[in-house]
């Protein structure tokens, strides 16, 4: 009798422990990992005497929220003689606050004007297998990349550009939307002075929040602390449990229980 109560004790201290944490961590993990795609085709870059961007499909930006994750697939084709070294740069960014709902006013106190998301929302530039050669908020993006990538001469490389928001994005950045021009920048040498080749495609983000699934009631941050919320109230229940078995086991059994165990 006596195990058998301690197995009880410990069998619904367990489903209090994961009817408080599963569903907190679902929202806490759920949404970046649901974001995971594999890259959608991006189209085809040319460069021979200038960067052709007519080749590329539309990066539509949309459905924003932390945790957001996309990337696109883009085939360069180097039509040239000798090698290229590609970069990519963000040019003539704006970020837009669109003013405020009630929980970025918690938090934003400037609700007019320009808007946070270009300091959260990330630029990656890599190749399949190593998506991350280059990571950077859009607004230190517009230093550029550098030239990372090679593409040999009259041979074709894929790259693989992506955007995120990180999950623990906070509600500042809702209503937010930024609108860039994304450079391509290709090098080449030919003698003893480089070619550098540039052209650009223009991105517009749609509102955060403003998509399907993006209702920032609560965000990243605050659904972090839930967890951490979550954690704690098992902590103290674990407590409570160790206390009760605790006292319980300086207790000597009666006889009829000694007889039971």
């Amino acid at each position: 009798m006596f195990r058998s109560e301690h197995h009880t004790a410990r069998s619904t201290t367990a489903r209090v422990a994961a009817a408080l944490l599963c569903p907190v961590l679902f929202l806490a993990s759920g949404t970046s990992a649901l974001a995971e795609q594999p890259p959608r085709s991006g189209g085809t870059l040319r460069v021979d005497r200038e960067v052709d961007v007519s080749g590329l499909y539309d990066f539509s930006v949309s459905d924003i929220a932390p945790g957001y994750r996309e990337s696109w697939l883009v085939n360069v084709v180097n039509e040239r003689p000798e090698p290229v070294t590609l970069g990519l740069r963000v040019d003539s960014l704006h970020n837009s606050d669109n003013g405020c709902n009630g929980s970025e006013s918690r938090v934003d106190d400037t609700c007019e004007g320009e808007g946070e998301l270009g300091d959260h929302l990330e630029l990656r530039l890599g190749i399949p297998g190593n998506t991350r050669l280059f990571s950077s908020p859009l607004n230190e993006a517009v230093s550029g990349s550098g030239q990372i990538i090679t593409v040999p001469a009259r041979g074709e490389a894929e790259v693989v550009v992506g955007l995120s928001l990180p999950f623990g994005t906070g509600n500042e950045v809702q209503t937010d939307s930024v609108d860039f021009v994304l450079v391509w920048r290709a090098e080449a040498i030919t003698g003893t002075a480089p070619v550098v080749l540039e052209d650009g495609v223009e991105l517009r983000s749609t509102a955060v929040g403003s998509g399907p699934s993006a209702d920032l009631a609560l965000t990243g941050a605050r659904i972090m602390l839930l967890v951490g919320l979550a954690v704690a109230l098992v902590a103290s229940g674990g407590l409570v449990f160790f206390l009760a078995t605790g006292r319980g086991s300086t207790q000597q059994p009666s006889a009829d229980q000694t007889a039971d165990c």
